[in-house]
C-alpha cells in the first residue's frame, strides 16, 4: 500500500501533463476564437547536399477580421503573392506575372493559401505517415520582447513517398512550439532527408517557421482589406494564374457525404443516385451567397418532386447562426453544416463561396462553378441534364 502511495505522490507533484495529439488538434482551431488578428512570420528553408539549392526566406503576414475579411502577403526570391478578401470578393495577385484574378467571396485563410499556388500540388496527407507524437518538454520563446511559455511537441514520421515528384522523404521529424495561454503554434522546425530518383546523395532539408509578431483582437480598419491593383497589373480569368488550377472533377464520382441537415433530414449522396443534385457551398456572411440562395430556393420548390435535390452546404458556422438566417430569409431547402476542414471541402477544393457542384443521375459531377450563377444559369445546368419545366413535368419524366 505504501509503495503505491509513494509512486503516486511524485506524479501529483509534477501535475498532469497534456496529451500531445490533443494539443496539436486544439492548436489548429485556437486562432478561430479571436475576432481579429495580425500574425507575421518568417519561413526559412535550408538545403544541404545533392543539387545546389539556395537557402530561401519567405516573410509573410496575415490580417483577419471575422467573419469575412482577410489579407495575406507573402514574398520570396521566387515571387510574391497577395490575397485580399473583403467579404464579397477575393483577389489573388502574383509577381512577377503582375496579374490578378477576382473571385466571388473570401474563404478561410488556410483554404485561400492552399489554392494560391504557394503550395505544391499532389502532396500526400503527411498525417497518415506519423510514427509518433509526444510531449518533448517546455520552453519559452520571445516575440517582440514578450515571453510566451510553450509546450514542445516532437513528431516523427515514417517514410513519405512522393511518386509524382520522384522523391522519398525519410528520417523526418518536426518540433512544434504551442503557446500555453493562447494555444497557438508559434514556432516549428521540420528536418528530413530527401532522396531524389537517380541521385545517390540525399538532400538534408530544414524548414523553420518563426512567428515574429502576434496581435490579437485588435481594431483593423476596412482599408486593410481593400485591394488596389499595382500599376500595370492585368486582371486575368480565374484558374489561369500559375499554381491555381480548377479542380479536375468533371465526370468523376462525387465524393461520399452522409450527414444530417439542420431540419433533421438525412442526406446521403450515395443514396441520391438516380436524382440530379445541386450542392451549394455557402456562408451567411457571404453577400453573393445571399443573392444566390433565393434562386436555389425557387428551384428547390419547383423541382423537388421531379428528381432534383437542392442541398445547401453551410461551411464553418454555428447552427444557431445558420438557423436564424434561414428563418429570416424564409428558406426551406435542406442545409447540411460542414466544418471548414471537412473531407468533402478538401476533395472538391472548395475555396470560394458560393461554389456550385451539380451531380448527374449516375452520381458523377456534371458541373463545377465558382460564383453566382443566377436563375437562368442554374436552369441551363438543369436543362443539360433533362430537367426542364414544362407544364409542371420535367423533360426527363416526359420521355
Amino acid at each position: 500500500m505504501y509503495r503505491l502511495v509513494f509512486a503516486i505522490v511524485p506524479m501529483l507533484l509534477l501535475g498532469a501533463q497534456p496529451d500531445a495529439r490533443e494539443l496539436v488538434r486544439q492548436s489548429a482551431d485556437a486562432i478561430k476564437k479571436y475576432r481579429s488578428y495580425q500574425l507575421e512570420s518568417l519561413i526559412v528553408v535550408e538545403m544541404r547536399g545533392g543539387p545546389a539549392l539556395p537557402t530561401m526566406e519567405m516573410p509573410s503576414s496575415i490580417s483577419v477580421r471575422r467573419p469575412d475579411k482577410m489579407r495575406i502577403d507573402s514574398r520570396s526570391r521566387a515571387g510574391s503573392i497577395t490575397i485580399v478578401g473583403d467579404g464579397e470578393h477575393t483577389w489573388y495577385y502574383l509577381l512577377p506575372q503582375n496579374q490578378f484574378i477576382k473571385r466571388e467571396a473570401s474563404v478561410s485563410p488556410e483554404a485561400a493559401v492552399n489554392n494560391s499556388g504557394l503550395m505544391p500540388k499532389s502532396l500526400p496527407d503527411v498525417s497518415q505517415s506519423i510514427d509518433s507524437m509526444k510531449l518533448a518538454g517546455e520552453d519559452s520563446i520571445a516575440i517582440e520582447g514578450k515571453p510566451y511559455p510553450c509546450w514542445k511537441i516532437l513528431t516523427t514520421y515514417k517514410d513519405i513517398h512522393l511518386p509524382e515528384h520522384d522523391m522519398t522523404v525519410r528520417d523526418a521529424a518536426q518540433t512544434t512550439w504551442i503557446s500555453k495561454a493562447e494555444g497557438l503554434t508559434l514556432q516549428s522546425e521540420f528536418r528530413s532527408k530527401i532522396f531524389l530518383s537517380g541521385s545517390a546523395e540525399p538532400i538534408e532539408m530544414t524548414q523553420s517557421t518563426h512567428t515574429v509578431a502576434v496581435r490579437l483582437n485588435l481594431d483593423l480598419p476596412d482599408s486593410t482589406f481593400v485591394f488596389t491593383a499595382p500599376e500595370g497589373a492585368k486582371e486575368t480569368k480565374d484558374w489561369t494564374l500559375p499554381g491555381i488550377a480548377k479542380p479536375d472533377v468533371i465526370g468523376k464520382p462525387v465524393p461520399a457525404l452522409s450527414g444530417k441537415a439542420l431540419d433533421g433530414a438525412e442526406i446521403d449522396l450515395a443514396a441520391l443516385r438516380g436524382k440530379v443534385v445541386l450542392l451549394d457551398f455557402w456562408a451567411t456572411w457571404c453577400t453573393p451567397c445571399q443573392r444566390e440562395l433565393p434562386n436555389l430556393e425557387k428551384l428547390h420548390k419547383e423541382f423537388q418532386d421531379q428528381g432534383v435535390v437542392v442541398v445547401g452546404m453551410n461551411v464553418g458556422e454555428d447552427r444557431q447562426t445558420v438557423q436564424d438566417f434561414l428563418k429570416s430569409a424564409g428558406l426551406t431547402l435542406p442545409v447540411v453544416p460542414l466544418e471548414e476542414n471537412a473531407e468533402l471541402i478538401a476533395a472538391l477544393s472548395v475555396n470560394a463561396y458560393p461554389t456550385m457542384v451539380v451531380v448527374d443521375r449516375e452520381g458523377n459531377i456534371a458541373s463545377y462553378e465558382v460564383g453566382v450563377r443566377g436563375e437562368a444559369g442554374l436552369r441551363a445546368e438543369l436543362d443539360k441534364l433533362g430537367i426542364h419545366a414544362h407544364d409542371g413535368v420535367s423533360r426527363h419524366e416526359a420521355k
